[in-house]
């Protein structure tokens, strides 16, 4: 009876108790905090286009192309966060079932069904999908590359269908992130090794078309605003696997996650560009280098999970005992070591969760949806993070502005506003601040805290 089940209903079956499970413990927070700028960005113009409500996130910029994934968010559960979360976290499994799919003739069912599972339960899965972070949906458009590239083999025609998806979706994913630019130059790789049909010249085509869709995409989104450049990719390791991002980094952790990662790396450096999806990660890992974050570590938790769980069976059956333990003791050691740390940091993220902890950016946005919150004041502010703050103060925000030569110059420039919040430590920021300050009585801090400043404009 179990084998007449179809697949594709044991993946609807795993992913409603996984989701379920993870909704359950509260490991999703449904205010408007902890989001990610992007996805906020995308939310909100989803969300105005359809309500037919106009706002300033026109002038926000190109959002990231996830703008196009959360359409039937704006048109059938328009102002819901509920319903952006759990979107995000079906985005999530279908990627995960994607990566178990491509893998499983790779690396054997047994290895991947190990890795990802293990990837499921992880904390940097889990936080992303709170923040419906960069990460899930990354994975998701490796994972949807591989099976077009299959797809676009397997037909005659050089200009299907499948080749037009191909360049949208290079688009896409290289408006996600640096790491994005890992597909396209995969596909450029893989056609350029293997090319289906010299005849009919579709390695040229496809050369041609994802530099052009890659180009366009970047001339679109100005590039990658708002991402921090050259961050350490050690303390990155060492902190976003915690699933705690408030607290230190865990150089302990970190040392043993690049430990991990250079040695399946080594190991796996000549088999990862035999294949599309090992090139995605290892061209991902290698250019999201200038941008570490969550979703350039997340690209390194699948190739460690994905490529070293097969070396560690090999490396258990080469012990040559015909015992259970002797086949796969030091799978299942590794497996369940790795699976209570990963759960153990899940509950703390889960406690955190349910205490409202915030982020110090999150606690100076909130800040500022408290005096948002008196519909009689009038309120219109200039955030550093002005997708999130419209988002929680349900007002008009705008970005912030640029500095001016002088604070009265500044002053001219901002008519209108009442507010500004930002961070006037960051260097970025430290010419806005010394504009302010040369206002004077014309300006009063509200709010001093560690995520910023609160500036009333008198």
């Amino acid at each position: 009876m179990l084998s007449r089940i179809p697949g594709y209903a044991w993946g609807l079956l795993a992913m409603t108790i996984w989701g379920g499970a993870i909704l359950a413990f509260g490991l999703v927070r449904f205010e408007p905090y902890g989001l990610d700028e992007g996805a906020a960005r995308g939310l909100l113009l989803n969300w105005s286009v359809v309500d037919n409500i106009a706002n300033p996130i026109v002038i926000f910029g190109v959002p990231d192309f996830r703008a196009l994934l959360f359409v039937p968010l704006g048109l059938y559960w328009s102002g819901s966060l509920i319903a952006a979360k759990v979107f995000t976290l079906i985005m999530a499994f279908c990627a995960v079932w994607l990566l178990y799919i491509s893998n499983r003739q790779t690396i054997g069912a047994e290895a991947a069904l190990i890795a990802s599972a293990l990837l499921l339960v992880s904390p940097l899965m889990i936080t992303q999908i709170d923040a419906m972070g960069v990460a899930p949906y990354l994975l998701l458009v490796f994972g949807l590359g591989l099976w077009l590239d299959k797809k676009y083999r397997a037909v005659e025609r050089p200009l299907s269908g499948f080749f037009f998806q191909q360049l949208l979706l290079s688009a896409v994913s290289v408006s996600l992130h640096p790491a994005g630019l890992a597909y396209p130059a995969a596909l450029v790789w893989r056609w350029y090794r293997e090319p289906a049909e010299t005849r009919q010249k579709r390695h040229v085509y496809m050369l041609a078309g994802t530099l052009v869709a890659a180009v366009l995409a970047l001339i679109l989104r100005m590039g990658w605003p708002g991402m921090a450049w050259w961050s350490n990719p050690f303390a990155t390791l060492g902190l976003v696997n915690l699933g705690n991002q408030l607290e230190d980094p865990s150089w302990l952790l970190a040392t043993v996650s690049a430990a991990l990662l250079i040695w399946v790396l080594i190991l796996e450096r000549r088999t990862l560009l035999g294949d599309l999806m090992g090139s995605m990660l290892l061209f991902g890992l290698l250019i999201g280098l200038a941008a570490a974050d969550a979703a350039w570590a997340m690209l390194g938790l699948a190739l460690v999970l994905y490529r070293g769980v097969p070396r560690l069976i090999a490396v258990n059956q080469s012990l040559n005992r015909n015992s259970l333990t002797g086949q796969r003791g030091l799978v299942m050691a590794a497996l369940v070591m790795t699976a209570t740390f990963f759960m153990l940091a899940d509950k703390n993220y889960a406690r955190i969760v349910s205490n409202n902890v915030l982020s110090p950016q999150d606690q100076l946005i909130r800040a500022l949806a408290d005096l948002a919150a008196d519909s009689k004041q009038p309120f219109r502010a200039a955030s550093q993070w002005p997708a999130r703050s419209m988002i929680a103060c349900k007002r008009d925000v705008l970005p912030l502005p640029p500095p001016a030569k002088d604070g009265e110059t500044l002053l001219n420039s901002i008519k209108g506003i009442t507010h500004l919040a930002f961070n006037p430590y960051e260097p970025a920021n430290r010419e806005l601040g010394r504009n302010i300050a040369e206002l004077g009585g014309k300006t009063q801090t509200l709010a001093l805290q560690a995520g910023g400043a609160i500036i009333k404009i008198k």
